[in-house]
């Protein structure tokens, strides 16, 4: 996949916690709110957002969750999702999760208004969160992530 690029373009905030279960062998992953999220079209009344989150493997992905929708620019969705791994050590696996922010109206076609990527591959601030998770245990970890560009 090679370094991740970070293009800076406002699109908004994502806050996330991450959670290694090192018995279990899984993550858990609590998406709770973002903040100043852009709008896509110029089209009056208030989008709902959701995410999509996937778990990548090498850059294929491996498993896949979604939020339900929440509307406005600082849409709450306190969402848990637990992420079973593959066997092995998680800090020497190509893993990655990969959160992708929508943007829908009722009867409209969603699109996507960008991604965070936290993992080993990611770009500096999903790098730091992937590697805070994995040395932390059992202790969640709480970081805000700025939305980048879907056109990585």
């Amino acid at each position: 996949m090679g370094r991740a690029r970070c293009v800076p373009r406002v699109l908004g905030q994502l806050f996330i916690l991450l959670q290694y279960q090192t018995l279990a062998q899984r993550i858990k992953v609590m998406v709770r709110k973002a903040e100043n999220l852009a709008k896509l079209t110029r089209i009056p009344g208030t989008p709902d957002h959701y995410v999509v989150i996937n778990l990548r493997q090498n850059g294929k992905v491996i498993a896949t969750k979604e939020t339900k929708g929440a509307s406005g620019s600082n849409p709450v969705w306190n969402a848990p999702f637990l992420f079973d791994l593959p066997p092995g050590d998680i800090t020497q696996l190509p893993l990655a999760l990969e959160f992708i922010i929508m943007q829908g109206r009722l009867y409209t076609k969603s699109s996507i208004l960008g991604r965070v990527l936290v993992g080993s591959d990611a770009c500096e601030s999903g790098q730091g969160h992937w590697n805070e998770m994995c040395s932390r245990g059992q202790t969640e970890t709480a970081r805000w992530h700025t939305i980048q560009s879907d056109a990585l």
